[in-house]
């Protein structure tokens, strides 16, 4: 399947959704906050949207992401996603020099999302504490680094795994000479 042809079944999905749901795109538009001219180029594959308000569309047809993707088939005629080294997308969730995100996937689950990235820290990099609502897991991938949680600060060392609230200050410490990389999983859900 091209590109073309996976905007063209996502809008198409889009559009078959809507009228399911006997909506109008001018009532999608205003449950979306989307424009009705945008939802009319969606819908009409004349434009891809950027991936927030793709999501804002298709929580405003109220249908999960899984639901959404269920019966399409991907490109290697599969019902999983493979992303390759070369497709991660660097993150600028973060500017804080020394420490780099890059995005893996994310998906909805129960409730909630699951994120995926790989976090790498350069030798000597400290990041100041940060607080996110949620769940996060850290795997260490390569290295080793602290890892400081409230007061607490934890070594870990290459294949230890982390699992902690998120809404509590934390942030990694890499005192070492060598980078740091490991897997992040954010798990977020609405309060």
């Amino acid at each position: 399947m091209t590109d073309n042809e996976v905007v063209s079944r996502i809008a198409q999905k889009i559009r078959a959704i809507r009228h399911e749901k006997n909506l109008t795109i001018q009532q999608l538009a205003t449950r979306s906050n989307v424009s009705k001219g945008l939802l009319s180029k969606i819908e009409n594959s004349r434009t891809v949207p950027s991936l927030p308000v793709f999501i804002t569309i298709i929580q405003s047809l109220d249908i999960s992401l899984k639901d959404f993707f269920r019966e399409m088939v991907l490109s290697n005629g599969l019902h999983y996603l493979l992303v390759k080294k070369e497709q991660t997308i660097a993150m600028e969730q973060e500017r804080k020099t020394g420490i780099r995100y890059s995005y893996l996937l994310s998906q909805n689950i129960s409730n909630g999302t699951m994120e995926a990235a790989l976090l790498s820290i350069e030798p000597g990099a400290k990041a100041t504490p940060t607080t996110t609502d949620g769940y996060e897991f850290k795997y260490i991938l390569k290295g080793s680094c602290e890892y400081k949680i409230n007061n607490e600060t934890i070594t870990l060392e290459e294949g230890d795994a982390l699992y902690f609230d998120a809404s509590v200050p934390h942030s990694p410490i890499n005192n070492s000479k060598k980078k740091v990389e490991m897997l992040v999983v954010y798990f977020t859900f609405p309060r």
